[in-house]
């Protein structure tokens, strides 16, 4: 006998909507499920572009050698990462001679155009490496630093060493004045070919911000080696001494497979990394003064500023504060005047407010800390 189950229509939908509630229920929590992981799965930014790896292996057919490979950090910013565990000691990186091109030690915009005929020439033998340099948009130094946001340093120092320093003089180079003083002109590089003052600027801003002093007059582009972050703490070692066989880079400490390979570009303030690297130390704790607030800060003068935090009678640090609170109430007065800073360039705007958060914290800290060291003075004063 066959038995057939019959159910009322009514039955029938019943069952069907208490059906569709759990699946309702169960996409729900899949949903849910998902968002979870959208939002708590590790991203990674890390990858490498075919042009990068056609430089890597090219640099390995002419002779150099490298546990290190190109990606991007967290943050997608580009750099070196080794591929293995290295211990210090270790030869990270070898770039041969040959690769390296090199300047005599003259100011980047007389320099320049040697780095423009490279780029200028179809079949330049450093192609490889050329086809890997930041583009226009990327590259940011006094001598390319946009003319609407320069105001927006803040700092009459820093507007006129951005625009009687770097600019004027890449102008004045461009135009040909400087000629008589060049190794190569810019028509010598190029020939006829007509190119824009902006463009001259982002082809000095790279020689400006990419060179190495590896030699006594000379100032050298390294490839591979340009790509590697800036970090004051790094203890990497460079080495291109005769015996070296080309530019070496030691590593100063056990890295691990994965750890970015960072140099140091010399012991610099925001405002300076600003200006000749475009981007701000963001590792010191808490933000250093600009060199501009140093209290031996010299307009035109080149050098390391002193870092040993001041000390002294009485006199010395009451003199130090009063000068502080002047330079930052002047600093106060002039952001007031003006206005928010344009995000034209986002990146740019960004970074200038970061300039001013770690001025106005770095001035404020040094404030406190020789407040505290007069008050301390005080009161052993007041205890004899």
């Amino acid at each position: 006998y066959i038995t057939f189950r019959t159910c009322s229509v009514s039955g029938w939908l019943d069952i069907r909507g208490k059906n569709e509630k759990m699946c309702a229920t169960l996409l729900g929590f899949l949903f849910a499920q998902a968002l979870f992981l959208i939002a708590f799965t590790p991203t990674s930014n890390a990858y490498t572009t075919t042009e990068e790896h056609s430089m890597l292996d090219w640099i390995k057919r002419e002779g150099g050698e490298f546990k290190v490979t190109i990606s991007r950090n967290s943050a997608g910013v580009r750099g070196v990462f080794t591929t293995e565990n290295v211990r210090k000691g270790d030869l990270l990186v070898l770039i041969p001679d040959h690769l390296v091109l090199s300047f005599r030690n003259v100011p980047a915009a007389e320099g320049a155009p040697l780095l423009l005929k490279e780029l200028y020439t179809p079949c330049s033998r450093l192609g490889p490496y050329l086809r890997i340099l930041p583009n226009e948009s990327q590259v940011l130094t006094g001598y390319n630093f946009p003319d609407m946001y320069i105001k927006y340093l803040a700092d009459d120092h820093l507007e006129s060493q951005v625009q009687r320093s770097f600019k004027q003089h890449c102008r004045s180079t461009f135009e040909g004045q400087n000629d008589d003083k060049m190794m190569m002109t810019i028509p010598e590089a190029i020939g006829q070919v007509n190119i824009s003052l902006p463009y001259y600027e982002y082809v000095v801003s790279m020689l400006s911000s990419r060179t190495f002093s590896l030699r006594k007059e000379a100032l050298s582009m390294v490839p591979l080696l340009d790509l590697m972050n800036h970090d004051i703490r790094d203890i990497n070692q460079l080495d291109s001494s005769v015996n070296a066989r080309g530019v070496r880079l030691i590593a100063g400490k056990d890295l691990l497979k994965g750890e970015e390979v960072t140099i140091t570009y010399g012991d610099m303030r925001s405002d300076e990394l600003l200006l000749y690297y475009g981007f701000l130390d963001t590792v010191t704790s808490p933000p250093r003064l600009l060199a501009v607030d140093h209290r031996n800060f010299k307009p035109l003068e080149f050098g390391e500023l002193v870092e040993e935090p001041l000390t002294g009678p009485e006199e010395v640090i009451h003199a130090e504060i009063v000068r502080l609170q002047r330079v930052l109430a002047k600093f106060e007065n002039r952001l007031k005047g003006l206005g928010p800073i344009p995000d034209t360039i986002p990146n740019l705007a960004r970074l200038l407010q970061e300039l001013h958060d770690q001025r106005r914290e770095a001035i404020r800290y040094e404030l406190s800390r020789l407040q505290g060291l007069l008050g301390q003075q005080r009161d052993g004063q007041a205890e004899l």
